[in-house]
């Protein structure tokens, strides 16, 4: 099993035991920089655990002909975080500086609905972007310049099928070449919706996980373009755990894509009215 793999698995957990009860978001990294064939070093670290609605951290060396350096940060009212780093080893010894770093977040969404939906289950659009560079040149010690790992769930359902859409969505994987690049997936999250007054809100569970194993030359660009969003339906809003309104920032799919996300939703809904229409007419 993959870093990211193993780390995603490792958020969805910890997420199942946190509950609703959560205060803020779980924001931490790690940022490591060395230089001069490891002569000077500076690492900074703050726990996934650590609960804050935002986060940046950066760490930076530079001896013996080398530098190297890197940062973190997150924001949970908007749904967004990145790293990015470079470096540059003697030209005596290929590969004297490194940078490696990591941005781990989870939060839980409140999602209110307008009065008069319906109780069961709302399919709602999800976003997941990651964009960044690497630039011409760089130098990776572990083959990879960046991993990510992004995620969104229905808080109170366990990740399985549930046609037409599914209790969770996301994506992860590597970036390995240097350039632009560029990945927006969309796709749907079953929520349930369990009726004015529940016990139980409508929740949402997000998780981020971005890496950079090891540059050891270069630069990896990643700062600001990773993010999580939800198309909410007018009428719907969407909180962070510690009530923070959600302001969703572009990018968002192309008009294309998002009609065709949208007319899937309203298919669904269409389909549900339908059948609940069959169910008191029997009745």
């Amino acid at each position: 099993m993959s870093i990211v793999r193993r780390l995603a698995s490792s958020f969805l957990w910890v997420g199942c035991l946190a509950g609703p009860a959560s205060a803020t978001a779980n924001l931490g990294g790690i940022v490591t920089a060395l230089s001069g064939s490891g002569q000077c070093s500076d690492t900074h670290s703050v726990p996934g655990t650590t609960a804050q609605d935002s986060f940046a951290l950066s760490a930076a060396t530079a001896c013996a002909g080398g530098s190297a350096g890197g940062a973190v940060h997150a924001d949970a009212a908007t749904g967004t975080g990145g790293l990015s780093g470079h470096a540059t080893g003697s030209s005596a010894i290929a590969g004297s500086s490194q940078v490696a770093a990591q941005l781990q977040y989870m939060d839980q969404w409140r999602i209110d609905v307008p009065a008069g939906t319906a109780i069961g289950k709302i399919g709602i659009p999800v976003v997941l972007t990651i964009e960044g560079f690497v630039a011409p040149g760089s130098v990776s010690g572990f083959n990879r310049y960046f991993d990510y790992a992004l995620a969104v769930r229905d808080l109170y359902s366990a990740p399985i099928p549930d046609p037409p859409f599914h209790a969770m969505f996301g994506t992860y994987g590597s970036v390995t070449a240097t350039g632009t690049f560029r990945e927006t997936v969309t796709g749907f999250v079953n929520f349930n919706y369990y009726g004015p007054g529940a016990a139980l809100p409508t929740m949402a569970e997000v998780t981020m996980t971005l890496g950079m194993p090891g540059l050891q030359e270069g630069l990896v660009d990643f700062g600001h373009t990773a993010s999580i969003a939800l198309v909410l339906p007018p009428g719907y809003a969407a909180y962070t755990s510690s009530g923070l309104l959600l302001d969703f920032a572009p990018p968002v799919p192309e008009p294309g894509s998002l009609a065709m996300l949208l007319a899937g939703a309203g298919v669904v809904a269409l389909a549900a009215r339908r059948r609940r229409l069959l169910i008191r007419a029997a009745n």
